[in-house]
C-alpha cells in the first residue's frame, strides 16, 4: 500500500477543478494513469484504452519513430 499526496489539493478542495477533490476523476492529473481500486472510477476505463493504444503502436512498430 502507498500514500500520495496531490500539489492540487487543498483540504477537501481540488484547485485545478475547483470541485471537491475525487483522485481519478475527468480532469485530474492523475486520469487514466492510475488504477484504482474502486472498479467506478472513471481512469480505470481511460487506463485500459491507454494501455491498448500503447499495444497497438508497439505492434504497429509506432513506438521506434
Amino acid at each position: 500500500m502507498s500514500g500520495w499526496t496531490c500539489s492540487h489539493q487543498i483540504g477537501d478542495i481540488c484547485d485545478l477543478l475547483k470541485k471537491k477533490c475525487d483522485p481519478g476523476d475527468k480532469g485530474c492529473v492523475l486520469y487514466g494513469k492510475a488504477l484504482f481500486s474502486d472498479p467506478k472510477t472513471p481512469s480505470n476505463e481511460a487506463l485500459a484504452r491507454r494501455e491498448e493504444i500503447a499495444k497497438k503502436r508497439r505492434e504497429r512498430g509506432y513506438d521506434k519513430l
